[in-house]
């Protein structure tokens, strides 16, 4: 379905909602880094072990989403099943474009609280608690994602006069980079799992593409090269086999000349890229789950006038309704 929001002139989401609904990097030390990580990972559940202590837990995964069921954009959590659905922000300004931080412990989080045209960065606890802003700008500032390591927000910000790619203190909002700097349009960021790439969408070459960067802007490279409508918000599998695998909306053609949102997933370089939803309806913001089995993404597939947030296998197989709600519910991410 496709919604116009209160800020379409300034506002975008991971599949550049407010604006697409209305109207090489190397790798560096991949092997490296991923078999350290299995080392200390060992090792400090050894020494756990050792001392007769069981690892430390961490909280469980939720899925965090936008839902209008209180009349206006809220942030939500919910069970991977779609159970304990909870309203987080509780706030008469719209709240959306969630992002929940690695660790589970926090979520990132647009809001336009402080001004109508001006929308701004908060975090706050998974629970709700200690809502803070980050970014104090008078430009548009959108669509956060945490670094792997939880210490930098990638966002989207206007405040160059056109939609660039920033980078900031994750708990300060200071230590802030322009990491795109081009007079295109770029936007909707996600960082890789190894923390070396970041995926964004751009209409650098006149249509909407996925780019790919290093971690400071350098090497862009096309990676969805699509001469069609567009592609927009890819994010990065989870796991460390194939985490260079991304999933993304795409615009494909109809036979009507009109065209329809899939969710795709392309292999690294984007060599291989195969549909998974094969839907009349319209599918946006896929997010992998935490152990990169399933996909959850938005959907308008129940024929009703508003959009449900669904999860399906891999492959696109057995796709399920997670929060069958009257409401608009879309742009999950699942933490």
């Amino acid at each position: 379905m496709l919604r116009t929001e209160p800020m379409t002139t300034t506002t975008t989401t991971k599949t550049d909602r407010h604006h697409f609904r209305s109207t090489l990097a190397v790798l560096v030390a991949l092997v490296a880094l991923a078999a350290a990580l299995a080392m200390s990972f060992a090792a400090g559940g050894d020494a756990q072990a050792k001392k007769g202590k069981p690892p430390a837990s961490t909280p469980g995964p939720v899925i965090a989403f936008t839902s209008y069921r209180d009349g206006n954009q809220e942030i939500y959590t919910m069970a991977a099943d779609g159970s304990k659905q909870k309203n987080l922000t509780n706030n008469p300004a719209s709240d959306f474009d969630a992002a929940v931080s690695p660790d589970g412990k926090k979520i990132a989080f647009t809001s336009n609280r402080d001004g109508l045209l001006n929308p701004e960065i908060y975090v706050m606890n998974a629970d709700g608690s200690n809502q803070q802003r980050l970014t104090k700008d008078e430009a548009a500032d959108t669509l956060p994602a945490w670094s792997p390591d939880g210490s930098k927000i990638a966002f989207t910000s206007s405040r160059d006069g056109n939609q660039e790619i920033y980078t900031m203190d994750a708990a300060t909002g200071d230590t802030l980079e322009n990491m795109t700097k081009n007079p295109a349009r770029d936007a909707a960021p996600d960082w890789a799992p190894d923390g070396v790439t970041i995926s964004f969408e751009t209409n650098r070459d006149g249509n909407g593409e996925i780019y790919m960067m290093d971690s400071h802007g350098n090497l862009p490279y096309n990676l969805s090269r699509n001469p069609t409508v567009g592609d927009f918000g890819a994010t990065y599998a989870p796991d460390p086999v194939d985490h260079w695998n991304r999933a993304f909306t795409r615009a494909v053609s109809t036979q009507d000349g009109s065209f329809n949102y899939e969710i795709y997933e392309m292999t690294y370089l984007g060599v291989t890229q195969t549909n998974l939803t094969k839907s009349a309806a319209t599918e946006t913001d896929p997010s992998y789950s935490p152990d990169g089995t399933k996909i959850a993404f938005t959907t308008d597939r129940d024929g009703n006038s508003n959009e449900e947030i669904y999860v399906m296998n891999r492959d696109g197989s057995s796709p399920k309704n997670l929060t069958n709600n009257a409401a608009g519910d879309y742009d999950p991410d699942w933490g």
